[in-house]
């Protein structure tokens, strides 16, 4: 989390300069919005001091107190801080309105998912592999676990149409790896292996609170590719 935070309030040009209560309300929406918290404790909020390197106020607990009552800024909800809906608001316009003053991003290429001169049986593949990229480029690993975890589905279903006809992913799974002659032993064992991209994208998409990274997502690219360019392509 400490590269994260860093990396997140750099968006804010004077970030260091601002008084105590202006950081502490950035910070609480780091933690709610980057961090996908609804709340932040006193305690984590003083971690979070420290990992950009600012000293923790002395007079915190008097400050979360003024931004709660006269300050009108935070909710506390038994000893747990959000911001208020209006706070919120603020600060992603603040947010926005910085972005919109830089440059876009340079993507350039992920070779992790580029396929070059390869045709997918299924068009759709070629496509979400590109938004693939693009969230792998950006750092947003939930969406690409998620993504990944489509492309495999739809992989398969393109292989043989036993696989369209059977119920889930991990009755997908499990033909393949079961099934003798339907795929080579090499790409049996890479279907063992890819059931880590289903457990990913199950994670993403039914347990919110967990937040999957880069090496969680780093674990399932090699056997994804090797299925990839040996099964699903013309």
């Amino acid at each position: 989390m400490k590269s994260r935070v860093n990396e997140w309030i750099d968006q804010f040009p004077n970030f260091h300069e601002l008084s105590a209560t202006e950081q502490i309300v950035r910070l609480v929406f780091f933690h709610s919005i980057e961090e996908k918290r609804e709340t932040i404790s006193r305690e984590e909020l003083q971690q979070l001091f420290e990992f950009i390197d600012v000293t923790v106020p002395t007079n915190l607990p008097q400050l979360l107190a003024h931004l709660c009552k006269r300050g009108a800024r935070l909710l506390n909800k038994a000893g747990e801080y959000s911001l208020r809906r209006e706070v919120r608001q603020s600060i992603d316009q603040e947010l926005q309105a910085v972005k919109g003053s830089l440059p876009p991003p340079k993507l350039g290429p992920v070779p992790a998912f580029e396929f070059p001169g390869k045709t997918f049986k299924d068009a759709k593949v070629k496509i979400l592999l590109d938004e693939t990229k693009k969230c792998y480029a950006t750092e947003c690993w939930n969406a690409c676990g998620i993504l990944m975890r489509i492309v495999l589905e739809r992989t398969l279903d393109s292989t043989d149409p036993r696989m369209k006809a059977t119920g889930g992913l991990k009755d997908r799974l499990n033909l393949g790896i079961s099934t003798a002659g339907l795929f080579s032993r090499t790409i049996v064992d890479t279907l063992k292996e890819l059931r880590s991209a289903k457990l990913v994208g199950d994670i993403v998409a039914h347990h919110s609170f967990i937040i999957v990274d880069k090496p969680d997502i780093d674990l399932v690219v090699p056997s994804l590719r090797m299925l990839l360019k040996e099964v699903s392509t013309v």
